[in-house]
């Protein structure tokens, strides 16, 4: 229909044109278009293998209890990894993932103290007499024991 209409605008004979020119291109068109079918993808789409962190839950590390906080033997007091960030004291035990627990019922308290290493290591012999005070300063997790009341005996009453 347009090829009639654009001969009419030039008034030249496109008959010849139209039927010989298009009806060989659509001849080869025609099978193409039919063996060109539907392409589908040669692999299967699959995921990247990086970048699949960051989907475990955290560790819950760090301090369970506060100062003036009451606690009963075995409970823990701090959950820590890797280092010690805070050092056991006084009624206070280490696991051996690092976390701290009360050894006996009472109050937490915390308190800042210079850390004396073993003397038997190499840090010890070599490395503590060297830093300074403030370098060597350590946060340790105390147990405060709750009174005994009437549950003790004289040696009198035994």
């Amino acid at each position: 229909m347009l090829v009639r209409q654009i001969s009419k605008l030039f008034k030249s004979p496109l008959k010849s044109i139209e039927i010989g020119l298009w009806s060989t291109a659509l001849e080869q068109v025609r099978p193409a278009l039919s063996l060109c079918g539907v392409r589908w993808a040669s692999k299967k789409a699959g995921s990247s293998k990086r970048n699949h962190g960051g989907k475990s839950p955290g560790q819950r590390l760090g301090l369970k209890k506060n100062e003036g906080c009451y606690v009963q033997p075995g409970m823990i007091l701090v959950r820590q990894k890797m280092a010690f960030r805070w050092y056991p004291g006084n009624f206070v035990t280490t696991g051996r993932d690092r976390t701290l627990s009360a050894q006996v019922a009472g109050t937490v308290y915390f308190t800042q103290e210079r850390w004396n290493p073993r003397p038997d290591t190499e840090f010890g012999r070599s490395v503590a007499p060297t830093l300074s005070d403030e370098a060597m300063t350590r946060t340790f997790v105390n147990v405060r024991p709750e009174p005994e009341v009437g549950n003790f005996k004289l040696k009198e009453q035994i």
